[in-house]
């Protein structure tokens, strides 16, 4: 396996994982907007798994842009986000208990036949 193969799906780990990790800090402690901007920006920092989201999203964006030096755009992007997107969905289902309807899960397959579509040469 390639080091650019590698360097994207470290990328696509790490930005599931950012949404992951953000969604699990809003649902522990929500974002206090209405109670101005202090109390807004310390809801933020006091919270660490909104803050390991963050974190996450700049060690993601540093594999993308090492990925992207030996992939085309057009096939690395849509991986990247695909594939977070199935990550991200399953992650939902089984952890955070939430519901897909059968349109959902459709469109879930729909976009597993895309990514396979897209990787034949």
């Amino acid at each position: 396996m390639s080091a650019s193969v590698i360097f994207l799906i470290l990328a696509i780990v790490f930005n599931a994982g950012a949404n992951i990790f953000m969604k699990a800090g809003v649902m522990a402690e929500p974002v206090k907007l209405s109670d101005g901007i202090i109390p807004f920006v310390l809801s933020y920092i006091t919270n660490f798994k909104l803050m390991a989201g963050i974190a996450c999203f700049g060690i993601a964006l540093v594999f993308y842009t090492k990925a992207l030096e030996k992939f085309n755009l057009s096939i690395a992007y849509p991986m990247m986000t695909s594939c977070g997107l199935i990550i991200v969905t399953l992650w939902s289902l089984f952890v955070f208990q939430e519901k897909l309807s059968a349109v959902q899960f459709g469109g879930l397959f729909m976009i597993i036949g895309g990514i396979w579509l897209l990787n034949i040469h």
